[in-house]
């Protein structure tokens, strides 16, 4: 069926000291009940996914943008301006469809050699009421254990158990950050311009699928990441984030590889002169401007 949304908002907008500052604020409550969504399958099923509805999920949270003038002055052509946004926002499921209570009682069905069957380790998604559609779901890791070199896991009763296995999945972390959002500036001196654009996100999660595949699930006599020698476990007494090389099954989602994904890019910066000659008109040329633009230039 159609997706239906109630989505409530309250903000405030300020402008102050002759537009110098201007400053907005908004609250918001967003419902949507029979959210579409695309349901992921296995591989050995022929396709990877079909729409469905998911249920009710709410979304809740705030959004600030500021922008402050701190130069301005016509006369010599002179103006700096920084502006930043912040937001925060919460996903929760509030109630699943009956259709996601039978796919998670499919998923839940599945073994570690089901998972390997069909090609399939990275995280699948559950659907759980009052967690977040982005939740991370693996099984609980207790790490690497000096002895045996086996990786050791919780299981949903507390118990300690050296086996992998899907009726373990619990949600851990989620990749929605708790606030994310931009900074930027502008200068402009007569012809001079300068222009900063960064992104930052902190306080969500990621699964370092690159690091399973790269390091773990890889063939240790053939070419591959220096780590599989040097940072796995070989011998009784060694402390190690990643199981002993002699082990080729493969790492299905263990709570090891979530990490957390905090970050500040800075994706845009350009540079620019506008020549403001009135001998550019004599050559016949209305306007002239040189830039340098950069994009994506770092990632910390």
């Amino acid at each position: 069926s159609w997706q239906r949304t109630l989505q409530q908002n309250y903000g405030v907008d300020l402008t102050l000291w002759g537009d110098r500052i201007d400053l907005s604020a908004d609250y918001y409550i967003k419902t949507s009940k029979d959210v579409l969504t695309a349901v992921t399958l296995p591989p050995s099923l022929g396709f990877s996914s079909y729409m469905d509805n998911l249920g009710e999920v709410e979304n809740r949270g705030w959004e600030l943008n500021l922008k402050v003038a701190i130069l301005k002055n016509q006369k010599n052509s002179l103006y700096w301006s920084v502006n930043g946004s912040a937001i925060h926002n919460k996903n929760k499921l509030l109630k699943i469809s009956n259709a996601l209570r039978a796919y998670n009682e499919t998923q839940d069905e599945l073994t570690a050699t089901g998972e390997q069957k069909d090609g399939v380790n990275r995280p699948r998604v559950r659907y759980m009421e009052g967690a977040s559609m982005n939740s991370i779901w693996v099984n609980q890791s207790l790490g690497i254990d000096p002895a045996t070199g086996d990786e050791i896991f919780l299981d949903m009763n507390g118990n300690k158990v050296n086996k992998w296995d899907s009726k373990n999945y619990k949600p851990w972390g989620s990749s929605d950050p708790k606030i994310y959002g931009t900074v930027g500036t502008m200068f402009m001196y007569k012809g001079w311009e300068l222009n900063a654009y960064l992104y930052y996100k902190y306080g969500g999660y990621i699964y370092n699928q690159t690091l399973v595949d790269k390091v773990e699930n890889v063939n240790p006599n053939e070419n591959g990441d220096r780590r599989i020698l040097y940072d796995r476990w070989n011998e009784p007494g060694d402390v190690a984030k990643f199981k002993k090389v002699s082990d080729v099954s493969v790492t299905n989602p263990t709570s090891r590889f979530v990490e957390k994904e905090n970050y500040i890019q800075l994706q845009a910066l350009s540079v620019s002169y506008d020549f403001r000659s009135a001998k550019l008109k004599e050559w016949g040329i209305q306007r002239l401007k040189i830039s340098a633009i950069g994009n994506d230039i770092f990632t910390s």
